[in-house]
This record gives C-alpha cells, sequence and structure tokens, in this order.
C-alpha cells in the first residue's frame, strides 16, 4: 500500500512540474519596437514656452517599460531630433530648450497608460519607445501627425542594407519622420533614431516611399508621421565572405 501511495504521489508530482513549464518558459519582459499606436492613454506633452518663441520644433524618443497592469514604470528621454521645414540639413536643438523638451516629454510618457501585454496568457512587461512630437502650424488645415505610417503605404521601399553596417554587424530599428503632402507624395525625411550607419539608407527608402491622399473636410492635406525599418544584423557563424 505504501508503495503505491508513493507511486501516485510521484505521478502527481511530475504532473504538476509539466504544467508549470510553460509559465517557466514566458519572458519577464519583451521588446515591442515603437508602443504609441498601443497607448489606451497618451497624452500630448506641453510645449515649452522657450521652445515655442524660439521656433524650435522637434521629435523626443523617449525608452519606457510598461509593467503587467500596463503602466509606465520607467521613463528615459533619447534622442532629441529638430524638425526641418522641408530640407534634410541636420540642425541641432539648442541645450537649454533640448533640455526642456527631454522633461516634457519623459512627464507626458510615465502618464502614458496601456492594456497589459499577455503572452500565453501571463501579463508581462514590455519595454519599447514613444516618439513626441513639438510642433506648431498657424494653417487652417494644419499638418496632422498620424503616427505609424508603414501599414498607410501603398508602396514602401525596402532599404538596402549598407555593406558597412553587414561587415560591423550593426543591426535595430531606424525611425524615419516624414511629412507627406497633399498627393501623398513624401516631402521631408529625417531619421531621429537609429544606428548612424543605417540611416541614411532609411532615409532614401522613406523618400520613395508613396500613400493615398489624406482628405480633411473634402480637402487633400499634408500629414507627418513615422516609418520604421528593422535591420537583422548577420550571425558571425553564417558569414562567409
Amino acid at each position: 500500500m505504501k508503495a503505491f501511495v508513493a507511486i501516485c504521489f510521484g505521478v502527481f508530482v511530475g504532473l504538476l512540474s509539466f504544467v508549470t513549464v510553460p509559465a517557466q518558459d514566458v519572458p519577464k519582459e519583451i521588446k515591442v519596437g515603437i508602443l504609441n499606436g498601443k497607448a489606451t492613454t497618451l497624452p500630448v506633452p506641453d510645449y515649452p514656452s522657450e521652445a515655442k518663441a524660439a521656433g524650435v520644433e522637434a521629435t523626443v524618443t523617449v525608452d519606457v517599460v510598461v509593467d503587467e497592469s500596463g503602466t509606465v514604470i520607467s521613463a528615459v528621454p533619447g534622442e532629441v531630433s529638430k524638425i526641418n521645414s522641408g530640407n534634410d540639413l541636420e540642425e541641432s536643438v539648442p541645450p537649454p530648450i533640448e533640455q526642456l523638451l527631454r522633461q516634457s516629454a519623459e512627464k507626458a510618457a510615465l502618464s502614458s497608460r496601456f492594456a497589459p501585454t499577455m503572452l500565453s496568457g501571463v501579463p508581462i512587461k514590455v519595454s519599447g519607445i514613444l516618439v513626441f512630437t513639438f510642433a506648431a502650424s498657424s494653417s487652417p488645415f494644419p499638418v496632422s501627425d498620424w503616427g505609424i505610417m508603414n501599414g498607410k503605404a501603398s508602396n514602401l521601399p525596402k532599404p538596402v542594407y549598407p555593406d558597412a553596417a553587414k561587415a560591423a554587424r550593426v543591426g535595430g530599428t531606424v525611425i524615419v519622420r516624414v511629412v507627406i503632402d497633399e498627393n501623398g507624395g513624401v516631402i521631408s525625411a529625417a531619421a531621429i533614431s537609429g544606428h548612424p550607419l543605417l540611416r541614411s539608407v532609411s532615409v532614401e527608402a522613406a523618400k520613395a516611399a508613396k500613400f493615398a491622399p489624406t482628405m480633411l473636410s473634402g480637402r487633400p492635406v499634408k500629414v507627418s508621421g513615422m516609418l520604421t525599418y528593422n535591420f537583422t544584423a548577420p550571425k558571425k557563424d553564417k558569414e562567409t565572405n
């Protein structure tokens, strides 16, 4: 009888360990890229008066970590990129104004909310990027920020993976801010994050993208948004050249 009980207990313990294995395989945190479109609440950051007075328009990226309940528990401002009015010349933001923009973006990011991210039925932490735009327009039909535009493109060429980036095994995501005219053509493209070796090819690909005209109150309007390009670095053991 004792032997039978021992066998049954062993089987029970074995089954218990079996059913808990899948939960152990669930990662504690995953990276999910740009999170703007996944937010249930995404506050508009305050536009610092000093930036307005100086005519500084820019985008700020913020690296965030969202906990299992959908609350932002970490927000670290990243790159600040000046919006160039129709040209691709890189312009820097004055340090005092840059700091104000970072602080405003960080505050907005910390106030953002998300639905819990589930994986195999288990809520998990996620990390990603929020992108905030600081811009003003006096036009009665202002440029509208449409967030991530990849899915709205009628033609979205892939960037060429530079040989130098391959040799250096550089990968990751490049975010390009674009302005699209009334006809659906890209009239401005500037990389706001990503490895320097991958930025120029991403900008060139973004310039060649095409979109259907965006209508507002029956009129075609300009829109702004972001295109993202993902580069997977080659593995060392697969390189033969």
